[in-house]
């Protein structure tokens, strides 16, 4: 989970999501494999992306977070 950061919420619906990284620290990758989705199930018009998955350095590098990540637009 990401901690020492703000609440992560969802562009489409305003709820919370957790993030949740695993990483391989052999030979010091810096990379992770990354999961996002909402705390609770709730009616989202992104629930067809959410789950987000794939690696980054950051849940913010994740291909789509810039479409998931953040208050409603």
């Amino acid at each position: 989970m990401v901690t020492g950061h703000r609440p992560l919420l969802c562009r489409g619906c305003a709820g919370n999501l957790y993030a949740v990284c695993t990483m391989d620290h052999a030979g010091k990758n810096t990379v992770g494999q990354w999961e996002v989705d909402h705390e609770m199930p709730v009616p989202c018009p992104l629930s067809g992306i959410l789950p987000l998955t794939g690696t980054a350095a950051s849940v913010h590098d994740l291909p789509g977070a810039e479409e998931v990540l953040g208050p409603p637009v």
